[in-house]
Formats: structure tokens, sequence, C-alpha cells
């Protein structure tokens, strides 16, 4: 009986003992489960997606010198005075920050001169520079016949100087002769406008701090593309009617022009007519004091402000997401014309136009009917009346000039340029174009890609897919690439370099997926996952000891065995 009990315990502990080494080993497979399976599988799936960055190659940005190579050209009749001349510009030009010059003699022979009867004729030679940025400075013996300026600014790479202006001394400076100070002033104040290059990455760079200069001020930021929307204003179509033909004028004047743009960017023209359209101010009726009962109404200059934003309500300018300039043709009715534009001073503006402009947005011509079909009074109304196109389309393409950016001979005393028979570009214009969107695509995107960088470093659960970084590291790439680029006098190159970094910039910092964590950060993530995970996480991390006792109970009795 004794013996019976005995083997009756010994049964129900191992039972007890399989019971035991179930429930453990359930709990050790819930423990590998959640904690070695789940926890990390849980970690991977939420992890955000975060390409690698070249921080440091971002940085180093900051210290990249660019600089640009200047390649010119000079030819004078007698080479002792051309090496003479080559000395002058380099020790005027030495303190230059951005550009690198190189100064080479070029013999050219006189049959070159022998056809041209004028500046004019030169053009058509074969000796101009046909590469971008590159000068040619060529002395013309008798050009004081032709002008009174000592320096003409040809229409493709070349300037002309006099053989009078090579042997006179200045005042100011008596070391030089005239024409070196002179060609040192057209290169920094025209061609190259080194001040103006700086002034504009200055701005960019420390806004608070620097401000753009009147050209930069006025000319439009750099982009892909710009959209051109010509509007013309009839305020009273009853009795004013306007046969103008619009696209033709725009086919006509301002497509070749800017096809020659083309390479910085691309351009949509739009057109539009809005009637019933008022100014929205009211201007002053001013009698002639002639005696002949003539009229006209004055428009002052502090109310042109007033005339742009009731108007640009009217435009749809804004059905593209590109930069838009706007030009507008405001025909008064023949009530309130002639319309005039009067200064602050109380003064009619001089050259018989009445057109203004209005920085980085576009222009206004108002174009009064003529006397003529107003006041005859044998034509019932709508009067019918013909703009004169050529007017109002050169008020544009002059004003498109300098929301572009293309420079203006400033106040050079006997310095001229050669008049442009065409709608067209002169050369070293589209060249200048070419320096200024170069540096400007530059300096925005490496400010771009500074400011990307800093925020990626700071937030951590904004997301960076592959296609954000292959567009910072192009960035990066093009950067580089472009500044070496205007370092050997690859203008051109660079400035396609340039274009690619500013856009893949801009794609990179406005690619939607940056925003696809970034209203959920961490604190919520753990606010959703905290209630998911715990109540059953705490069972099993409970369990942790009772494993633990279970295995080290096993170690013991199993020691206790070995002994006996």
């Amino acid at each position: 009986m004794a013996l019976k009990k005995e083997e009756t315990s010994d049964d129900f502990a191992k039972v007890e003992d399989n019971n035991d080494a179930r429930r453990v080993y359930a709990a050790i497979s819930f423990v590998v489960v959640l904690i070695v399976i789940g926890l990390p599988l849980w970690w991977e799936t939420t992890d955000v997606y975060r390409v690698p960055l070249p921080y440091s190659r971002i940085a180093a940005l900051d210290s990249l010198d660019v600089t640009l190579a200047m390649n010119i050209s000079i030819t004078t009749l007698d080479a002792a005075r051309g090496d003479k001349l080559i000395e002058d510009l380099k020790d005027i030009l030495k303190t230059s920050k951005l550009f690198q010059f190189t100064f080479r003699a070029l013999p050219l022979e006189k049959k070159h001169f022998a056809l041209a009867h004028s500046p004019e004729g030169l053009e058509s030679g074969s000796f101009h520079p046909r590469k971008s940025g590159e000068l040619f400075l060529l002395e013309v013996p008798g050009l004081t016949r032709f002008t009174p300026n000592h320096v003409m600014v040809g229409l493709k790479r070349t300037v002309y100087f006099s053989s009078e202006a090579r042997q006179e001394r200045t005042t100011i400076f008596p070391i030089f002769f005239l024409a070196a100070v002179k060609l040192s002033e057209v290169l920094e104040l025209l061609l190259l406008r080194e001040k103006s290059l700086r002034q504009m990455v200055a701005a960019m760079t420390t806004p608070t701090e620097t401000d753009q200069d009147r050209s930069g001020r006025r000319r439009m930021p750099a982009a892909e593309e710009y959209d051109i929307m010509m509007t013309v204003v009839n305020p009273e179509p009853e009795k004013l009617q306007i046969d103008w033909d619009l696209p033709e004028a725009v086919q006509d004047y301002l497509e070749p022009f800017l096809y020659e743009l083309s390479p910085l960017a691309g351009y949509t023209v739009k057109s539009q007519w809005l009637y019933f359209v008022t100014l929205n101010v009211q201007p002053k009726l001013v009698i002639d004091t002639s005696g002949f009962g003539h009229q006209h109404y004055a428009l002052a200059e502090d109310l042109l402000p007033q005339i742009i934003t009731p108007l640009e309500k009217k435009l749809a300018s804004r059905v593209s997401r590109n930069p838009c300039l706007n030009f507008v043709v405001y025909i008064p009715p023949c009530e309130a014309a002639p319309l005039h534009i009067y200064t602050r001073q109380g003064v009619r503006v001089k050259g018989g136009v009445d057109a203004f402009l209005s920085p980085r947005w576009g222009g206004i011509v108002i174009h009064n009917p003529s006397h003529m079909v107003c006041h005859n009074s044998s034509v019932p109304e709508p009067k019918e009346y013909s703009p004169d196109t050529v007017a109002i389309m050169g008020v544009f393409l002059a004003q498109l000039r300098l929301l572009m950016g293309i420079p203006e001979l400033e106040g050079i005393s006997r310095v001229g340029q050669l008049p442009l028979s065409t709608v067209s570009l002169r050369q070293w214009e589209f060249d200048s174009l070419l320096r200024m969107r170069t540096l400007e695509q530059l300096t925005s995107a490496k400010l771009t890609l500074q400011s990307l960088s800093q925020l990626l470093g700071k937030i951590s659960n904004i997301v960076i897919n592959d296609a954000v970084g292959n567009s910072i590291y192009q960035v990066v790439d093009c950067v580089e690439r472009a500044a070496h680029l205007l370092k050997i006098g690859q203008l051109d190159e660079a400035f396609n370099e340039s274009k690619k970094a500013f856009l893949s910039a801009e794609a990179a910092f406005t690619d939607p997926s940056l925003l696809a964590l970034l209203y959920f950060p961490d604190d919520q993530k753990y606010a959703v996952y905290i209630p998911l995970f715990l109540p059953v996480m705490i069972p099993v991390v409970m369990s942790l000891k009772n494993i633990c006792a279970w295995f080290s109970g096993r170690m013991c009795s199993k020691h206790k065995l070995k002994k006996e």
C-alpha cells in the first residue's frame, strides 16, 4: 500500500513538471513572437525611410570659390601700344574679386578695315568672337569721323575704340591712356557689371543686410518658364471700336525677341481683351494756355500704383504657376482723352510716350485715340480706331528688356553703342544675361539646398525617398561642375549646369513626400501604439520572471541529482 502511494505521488509530480514545462514553453513562444520577432518587425515597418545625404559636401558649398574666367583679345595698329594697353587694363582691373582676366594681343590684317566705311560695316567681319563670354577690343583708325564717341560697343562681342583716344592721357589717371580708362569703364559698368553681380549674390545670401540694386529690384527672378500676358483694355466699346490684330503684332515683334531669350527659359505668350474696365482714378483736367482751346487730362505719377491693384484682379494672370509678366494697353475713351502722365514735379513725361513700368510685374501703355477720330462728328458711334503697332510694341520691348535684366548703357562720357536694326539681342547682352542667370541660379540652388539640409537634420520624421535623395545629389554635383566650368571660361555649359541645379533644388524642396509624416511626430506615434502594445506586453514581460525561475529550478535539480 505504501509503495502504491509513492508511485502515485511520483506520477503526480511528473504531470506537474510537464504542465509547468508546457506553460513555460508557451510563455517562451509568446516572448519570441512578440519581442524577438514582433518588436524588430514593428520597428522596421514604422521606421522613417531616409536616404543618407552628403551633408559635408552641402556645408562645403559655402566656401565654394566661384570665379568667372574672362578672355579678352586686343588688337591695335601698333604692337607696342597694344602691349601697353594690356598692361594698363591689367593694372586697372586687378582689384576684381569675381573675374579672372586673361588678355592677349591678336594681330589683325589691315584688309579687314578696307571694306569698312563705318563701325556698322565692321560688324560683318569674320574676326568677332563666337564663344559666349569672350570679348574683342579693336582699335579703329578714324573712328571719330563717324561718331563723337571715343568708344563704340558693337552688336556682337566687339568693342571699337579710336586711335586718338589711345594716345591721350587722362587727368584723373595720368599714368594710363584714355582708351584704357574708357575701356575699363565699359567693361565694369556695361559689359561685365561686376558690382551688380556681387550685390545680387550678397542680397540673396544676406537679404536683411544687403539690398538689390535698381536693376535687380526691377528684374524678374530666375524661373524655368514665364507667362507673358498681353492685355488690351477698352473701357467703352460701344463708343470706340479697336481695330488691332494683336496676335500678328505679337508674332512680328515679340516672338523673334523671345526666341533669342529661349536658351535662358521658356516663354508662353497669352492675350486677352477687357471691356468696361476703368482705371479707378480721377485724372485732372488741364486747359492748354496757348489760346487754341485744347485740353487734356493729367494722370499724376503718385496715382500710378493705384491703377495696377484693381486692374490686376481682372487680368487672369494667376491661371498658371509660372511667373507672369503683364503688358497692358489702355485706350482711354474720347471723353477722357488725351490722357497724359505727369511727374511729381507737375511736368508731363518726356518723350511723348505715356507708359510706366512696375518692377517684377510688367508695364502699362496709355495709347490715346487720335484727335481726328474722336472729334469727327460725321462718323457715328462706335467709331473705329487702329492703334499704332510700332509705337506700342516698341515700348513693350523696351520694358521687357528691363524686366529680363538686360543691361542699359549708363552715363559713360564719350561712349556709345551701335543701334539695333532688328528686334534682337546684342551678343554681349546675351552673355551678360548668361552670367547673371548663372550666378543667380547657383546662389539660389546653394541656399535652397542648405535650408533643406538644415530642415532634414532638425526634423527626424521627414521622409527622404530616393527621388529627393537623387535630386539633392544632383544639385551638389551640378553646382560643383558649374563652378569649375565658370573658372575655365565655359559660360554656356556652366549656365546649363546651374539651371539643372536650380530646378533640382526647387524640385527637392517642394517634393510632396517630405510632408508625408511631418504632422505625425514621435509623441503621437507613441500615443497610438502604447495603448495597443502595453496590455499585451505586460503579461509577456512578467512571464520572463517565471521562465527564469523555472530554468534555474531545473538547473538546481539536475545539479542535486548529479551529486547523489
